[in-house]
């Protein structure tokens, strides 16, 4: 038997979002703005070259036009992120942010958090990094160990994060913390943690490099003692 798999057929707007991206990306390598390279979501962070791409409204495609998006289709922003991936263009500095954070923040945040990151955002501006694993809990998060106490007006976090990815470029990450200990959970290790935003450029923050075989730099470990983080 054959399988017959006939094309898809692109709308219009997304075709066109995909023809103007490349001939963006045409003129930056005329300009020799960047050199393609793999894996640049990770590597390659280039604050200029995201700013372009957000004033050329490349980025916080499908986020509202409120908050400096521009409320268009999750296939929209599947071809720009293709395009910018098959070009090997460097999109680490705002990879996270319009991917993971700003959709966070857009769902889970207070309308103060928001209207004081997402447009930076959305403009190429604001970076973040995750907070997740640590020296004992990689993909076993309900492992961690970092903490947050309550004091007056915010939370005190402390602990340790790894593979935290341009973390000594970006300005924030969001990090997972246990708000209750596990002592009064009963073993229920899989509850009592929270997600905050967290300024990387706070006191209290040390951020080391963790080198590749290669020498390149762009994980990191994140140490945190007594960092104050307001309630908003």
């Amino acid at each position: 038997a054959r399988l017959d798999f006939p094309a898809a057929a692109l709308p219009g707007s997304t075709e066109e979002i995909r023809q103007r991206l490349r001939r963006h990306l045409a003129d930056e390598l005329a300009a020799g703005s960047f050199t393609p390279r793999c894996d640049t979501w990770l590597s390659g962070h280039d604050p200029a070259f995201s700013r372009r791409l957000g004033e050329a409204g490349f980025l916080a495609l499908t986020w509202p036009k409120a908050y400096g998006g521009h409320e268009r289709s999750a296939l929209d922003r599947f071809v720009v992120v293709e395009e910018l991936l098959a070009q090997g263009a460097p999109i680490a500095a705002h990879w996270i942010s319009d991917r993971q954070s700003g959709p966070s923040i857009l769902k889970h945040g207070n309308e103060e958090l928001r209207q004081e990151l997402l447009p930076g955002m959305a403009r190429g501006e604001i970076y973040f990094s995750i907070g997740m694993s640590e020296p004992d809990a990689g993909s076993d998060l309900a492992s961690i160990r970092s903490t947050a106490t309550r004091v007056d007006g915010g939370w005190l976090l402390n602990g340790t994060k790894v593979w935290t990815s341009q973390a000594h470029n970006n300005q924030y990450f969001i990090v997972l913390v246990r708000t209750t200990p596990l002592s009064e959970l009963g073993g229920a290790r899989h509850q009592g943690m929270t997600q905050f935003v967290m300024d990387l450029r706070t006191p209290g923050v040390q951020i080391r490099p963790i080198r590749l075989l290669s020498g390149h730099h762009h994980f990191n470990e994140v140490v945190m003692t007594d960092v104050f983080v307001p309630d908003h």
